[in-house]
């Protein structure tokens, strides 16, 4: 049960400290409006240049680049799961516990 809420707060703490960091959601969105319409209306008269991959090698090392992000994040996720459980199991055992004499 521990392990769980342990989890569930860390996951928060990612979701709320993610909103901070990426401008396109959360918070960080909504004092950007004025500033996101002033650089449109710049931007409508400059020439567009639209970034993309120019070969397959280029979009192929996209994919695979998000592919080992993800992969990473799920066996942190995994070890900490480890660590818990291990945790959780010496506090079962009275491992740490100061005994009394």
């Amino acid at each position: 049960m521990l392990r769980w809420k342990i989890f569930l707060v860390l996951f928060l703490l990612i979701a709320f400290f993610h909103s901070f960091f990426i401008p396109e959601f959360g918070f960080a969105q909504q004092g950007r409006q004025e500033e996101q319409n002033e650089k449109i209306q710049v931007k409508n008269n400059q020439e567009k240049i639209i970034p993309s991959p120019k070969n397959i090698k280029e979009s192929t090392g996209i994919y695979v680049y998000v592919a080992w992000m993800w992969i990473a994040i799920f066996v942190l996720i995994y070890i900490l799961r480890l660590k818990i459980k291990e945790v959780d199991r010496l506090y079962k055992l009275r491992f740490l516990s100061v005994k009394k004499k």
